[in-house]
């Protein structure tokens, strides 16, 4: 007998979520944060690990993190949407929206910040958040767009970062968007597209009472969910928690697992959507770890104290007056409900960097320590349900993720950004040193669509006959040069000569080899990021 409910072969609905930075150890700590006999919704759903380096550096950013979840390529640190030399990529929700599907991004972070950012807009550089916001807005493609960040979409006269003349608003409500600025008008809203900042700063609150202007990222997700699921092809969502990452970074455990409890809360209400609708996938993991945190609970020092906590260590430093000791031990205590010591007062009246001291100081109480106040290379949980789960099984790199999502839906990414984008560079170094120039993304695209079963060698046999009617020395000469950036010596170009005639005169190999040399692919990667604009609305 066939099952009532069988699982459908691809997702209708994609529910991308990305709680950031919280690794491994984020995890194990909320477990002890949030105690009972309850685990955390997404822990039954583990698939595999991540690995989360970016294109050139171990240690990524979120903007190359993400880049590799929404496009399955990996980029420069810095990046959103595009490749390491700025070439424009297709993203899961370019995908999505190309197959009549509805889009929305979700953020506690200003919703022009670097995780959405890739999931919504290509930029060579995340901090070019009015940019970012024009693509958003002048590109018509996002059907719901919720975060923080305001500033990002108002003029300048009006204190934002907009050139004076610019309406976003006003072309979002042409394009059918409503506006909304605070939490009962998102309650209230009931149409189909919806444009909603609810603050200018980078991020919304994580701890404590919230703003009433504020919504959760639980109710920002109810939204979203109520408003794409009306598309009858289904949509593609991504939902990410930012004050994970922001307060990892501060190294305020405390924080951060309260950030990790609204997440939850959002994640039960996506998985009381996903099993609803069942031709949903649901795909949860972080971009990186952010801070090294410790996993250390002991009788004495659990992370369940910081559940009585509510104001960030930030917040409490920036309230009191350090130089007077009363003060300190009353705000902590107001805010905490813990007592500090006079040595712990007279060690945070003695540091360069009280809040980072006093996050510090916090954090050990409930068993947890930092290693820095950066990110680290350490692989991070990802975890699945729906159609197309089992593709993230086992341990893969973060731009299979992106790769998967595409093959979940029943589609592909482009052939150029195909297993990481790996082909896209190779074309490109060997493009350079035939031509002596970065190519074109159109051009890098149709060299990748042209690589066929002969692969790198072929297309190499063919950029080589533009020496056709030159001699060696000649043909050797003008390749160096375009590699290396210099006339060669006549110590290399007798090597190559060497080479040439060790192999028959084959100059399509000779050129793939001199495209592979270390200094030249050194020599890409110190390329300054590229200036190309992507404002649709400049």
């Amino acid at each position: 007998m066939a099952a009532e409910n069988p699982t459908p072969d691809t997702a209708k609905n994609v529910i991308f979520m990305l709680p950031d930075g919280a690794s491994t150890s984020y995890l194990a700590n909320y477990r002890y944060f949030k105690e009972g006999p309850d685990a955390p919704v997404w822990e039954p759903l583990l698939k595999g690990m991540v690995q989360t380096d970016s294109f050139n550096n171990p240690i990524t950013d979120s903007a190359a993190g993400a880049n590799a979840y929404a496009t399955g390529v990996k980029t420069r640190n810095g990046s959103v949407g595009v490749d390491f030399f700025g070439n424009e990529l297709t993203s899961v929700t370019d995908l999505a929206s190309d197959a009549g599907k509805a889009t929305g991004i979700v953020s506690t972070a200003a919703i022009t910040d670097a995780s959405p950012a890739a999931f919504g807009a290509s930029n060579p550089l995340r901090g070019n958040q009015a940019d970012i916001a024009q693509q958003y807005i002048g590109d018509n493609q996002l059907d719901v767009v919720l975060g923080a960040g305001r500033n990002q979409f108002t003029t300048e006269s009006e204190g934002g970062t907009q050139p004076d003349g610019t309406d976003l608003f006003g072309l979002a409500e042409q394009q059918g968007m409503t506006y909304v600025s605070n939490a009962q008008a998102l309650a209230n809203f009931d149409g189909e597209r919806v444009l909603g900042l609810f603050n200018n700063e980078d991020y919304l609150d994580a701890i404590g009472e919230r703003p009433a202007e504020e919504p959760s990222l639980a109710q920002m997700t109810e939204v979203a969910l109520n408003t794409l699921s009306k598309d009858k092809d289904g949509f593609v969502l991504f939902l990410e928690e930012e004050n994970t990452d922001t307060f990892g970074h501060g190294n305020d455990a405390a924080t951060t697992m309260h950030a990790l409890s609204s997440f939850e809360a959002s994640m039960q209400k996506v998985l009381e959507f996903q099993k609803a609708n069942p031709d949903t996938l649901v795909v949860m993991v972080a971009d990186h770890d952010t801070g090294g945190m410790t996993v250390q609970p002991t009788a004495d020092a659990s992370p369940a104290v910081f559940r009585d906590f509510t104001e960030s260590a930030e917040e409490m430093a920036e309230q009191f007056d350090a130089a007077n000791a009363t003060s300190i031990r009353d705000t902590v205590a107001k805010y905490t409900g813990l007592t500090l010591s006079d040595d712990e007062i007279t060690d945070l009246q003695g540091s360069e960097d009280v809040p980072l001291a006093l996050a510090e100081l916090l954090s050990a109480k409930g068993g947890v320590e930092f290693t820095t106040t950066g990110h680290t290379a350490v692989d991070v949980p990802i975890f699945a349900v729906g159609p197309g789960a089992e593709l993230f099984t086992g341990v893969q790199e973060n731009s299979a993720v992106g790769q998967h999502i595409a093959e979940a839906m029943g589609t592909s990414l482009p052939l150029d950004q195909q297993d990481g984008g790996a082909d896209r560079f190779a074309v490109t170094s060997l493009f350079d040193s035939a031509l002596g120039s970065i190519p074109a993304v159109n051009t890098v695209r149709n060299l990748v669509a042209q690589l066929g079963d002969e692969g790198l060698d072929g297309l190499a046999d063919r950029l080589a006959d533009l020496w056709s009617g030159l001699d060696n020395t000649e043909f050797l000469s003008s390749v160096l040069e375009n590699t290396l950036d210099s006339a060669p010596e006549a110590t290399d170009l007798a090597y190559w000569n060497g080479i040439l005639s060790a192999n028959g005169g084959d100059r399509g190999d000779v050129l793939l080899r001199i495209s592979e040399l270390p200094e030249h692919q050194e020599a890409l990667l110190e390329l300054p990021v590229s200036e190309t604009e992507f404002s649709p609305i400049a």
